[in-house]
């Protein structure tokens, strides 16, 4: 549990060393993945969020076989390789019939500290792309943040305050208050 009560698991909370190498086959991270879904001691919780590797295999696989998937959000980058496989995701969800809920496309851009211009390193025309073949709405786009990333490292997360995280949570209930 977080210092602001919101409860976590990990394989790297489990480790004598976090600088562990977790050296396991795809079936063993499966099994862990559902062992933390069926075997922790979870507080009433509103959303369970489990982090997938990305593409299609074992953990994907098990994982909609297993747990009873509402939504999935499909978090991605701006690169053309990405793209390729977050077309096999989504395809993967389609023939499994887990409804997308829509992308999340992370390290979008920077902000320029002197004008504020956005900045997009990578370009932004490959995910315009995915969202009119697939009929799926671009949730957020998040950018390069030095502010989040130092939270994030510090273990506080939750204290970040930005608006575009606020966007991304506001564009989630609307989307699961449409599908209600």
């Amino acid at each position: 549990k977080t210092k602001t009560g919101i409860d976590v698991i990990s394989t790297n909370m489990l480790l004598e060393n976090e600088e562990d190498a977790i050296l396991w086959r795809g079936s063993l991270i499966s099994s862990l993945v559902q062992q933390f879904y069926k075997d922790v001691r979870w507080e009433e919780k509103d959303v369970l969020l489990i982090d997938m590797p990305p593409g299609t295999g074992d953990v994907s696989l098990t994982t909609f076989q297993s747990i009873p998937v509402d939504q999935l959000i499909i978090v991605t980058t701006p690169q053309d390789l990405v793209s390729m496989i977050v077309k096999k995701s989504i395809n993967m969800a389609k023939e499994m019939n887990i409804n997308v809920l829509g992308l999340v496309e992370n390290m979008s851009y920077v902000v320029c500290p002197k004008c504020d211009e956005k900045i997009y390193i990578y370009g932004n025309k490959a995910k315009e792309e995915i969202e009119k073949k697939y009929d799926l709405p671009l949730l957020a786009r998040i950018p390069f943040d030095g502010e989040m990333t130092s939270l994030i490292d510090e273990g506080k997360v939750e204290y970040i305050n930005k608006d575009y995280v606020d966007e991304l949570v506001y564009k989630i209930e609307e989307k699961l208050k449409e599908k209600e």
